[in-house]
């Protein structure tokens, strides 16, 4: 489960943020990734190689499973690329071993197009090229896990630094791409799907709906008052709460069209991370359970945002809420080697008697 979402400043400069529900631990690390970078991607069957590419550009974003890719990312020309579950829906290419060094898995994929594309107009015209086989990534034995039996399930969140958004599917062995404009995505089903669902909440907006007036509502001939709000918010009465991907789609676009664009790119960072915190998963809330077995429990294990302009990386996990910064454009490479940061699990409280003015006056 994954909710991105796009904000823009005043001035046009978009953020973008998303993110990340699982029920393992997904062992996530940041990653430095400096350009240069080699990789072969993963083919068709386990004993096969993919496609090899060199990464023309710096990029930094969370891998997985300890893995040497980038699952959600930035690169240092302002391209952020993400992986969202796609379960039952995602279907990848028929591709023979005579063309596995033309194709790569779908686990490969945001690392390919962060090392290789600039803008959405380029990511559309290299897929066009681009086989995504129906083979599993095979971990390096870094990794937590060094062979997985099935293709991953996701589809992909691309932004551009001048706001431009693509999402990318494969259905049926098929290439889908679709332009974005709202910048929105969550997990199944289609993109398709979920734009025409927008159109059973056209009656919502963010204004406060005050009173509704009832025709012919009298008592013993007198005119009853109208009906009154209870609260703020009315406007939004009908927007679904539940955690499924079409409610948290319909939430999404609800939240990112309606903020207030801030000013400055940080205060839009934060302004992402406040509506994505609408999004957050506590442990225990999502169960799936089976007879015999301990239940799956979903929850939010980190937190991005992306400030394409400023090539600026953010993110906080489920165990520590502070966020981060990988600055990319002024990152100081010491090799060429991927740089690979572990992620504080554990959580930063602050205590405030620390930070009383009266001590530092009398010490």
């Amino acid at each position: 489960m994954c909710t991105g979402i796009q904000v823009k400043t005043q001035s046009g400069a978009p953020i973008y943020g998303r993110t990340m529900e699982f029920a393992n631990n997904l062992e996530s690390e940041a990653l430095v990734i400096p350009k240069g970078t080699s990789f072969t991607g993963a083919g068709p069957s386990f004993d096969s190689k993919g496609k090899t590419w060199t990464s023309k550009y710096d990029i930094t974003g969370l891998n997985t499973m300890r893995l040497p890719l980038i699952i959600d990312g930035l690169n240092s020309e302002g391209l952020a690329v993400g992986a969202f579950y796609f379960v039952g829906y995602a279907g990848y290419m028929d591709v023979s071993l005579e063309d596995a060094d033309q194709s790569i898995c779908s686990v490969d994929v945001p690392t390919y197009l962060l090392a290789t594309c600039k803008t959405v107009e380029e990511v559309k015209s290299t897929l066009l090229d681009l086989k995504v086989n129906k083979g599993a990534y095979r971990a390096p034995t870094n990794a937590l896990y060094v062979e997985a039996p099935d293709p991953v399930p996701v589809h992909y969140n691309i932004h551009d630094a001048d706001g431009n958004v693509l999402v990318v599917e494969y259905m049926h062995g098929e290439l889908h791409m679709h332009d974005n404009p709202i910048g929105v995505l969550t997990n199944s089903p289609d993109y398709n799907w979920h734009y025409t669902n927008l159109s059973n909440y056209v009656n919502l907006t963010p204004v406060n709906i005050d009173q509704l007036q009832l025709t012919n509502m009298t008592d013993n001939g007198t005119k009853l008052p109208p009906i009154t709000a209870t609260g703020q918010g009315t406007g939004f009465l009908g927007l679904p709460g539940d955690y499924t991907p079409p409610s948290r789609f319909i939430r999404a676009v609800a939240y990112s069209q309606s903020v207030t664009p801030v000013k400055e790119n940080e205060e839009a960072v934060l302004q992402a991370f406040h509506i994505l915190d609408a999004f957050d998963i506590a442990v225990g809330t999502i169960r799936d359970e089976k007879p015999g077995a301990e239940p799956s429990l979903e929850y939010t294990q980190w937190t991005v945002a992306s400030d394409l302009k400023e090539r600026k990386f953010y993110f906080h996990t489920v165990g520590n809420r502070t966020i981060h910064l990988i600055d990319l454009a002024n990152w100081i490479f010491t090799d060429d080697k991927i740089v690979t940061m572990p992620i504080s699990k554990f959580p930063t409280i602050i205590n405030m008697a620390h930070h009383n003015r009266s001590e530092e006056l009398v010490s």
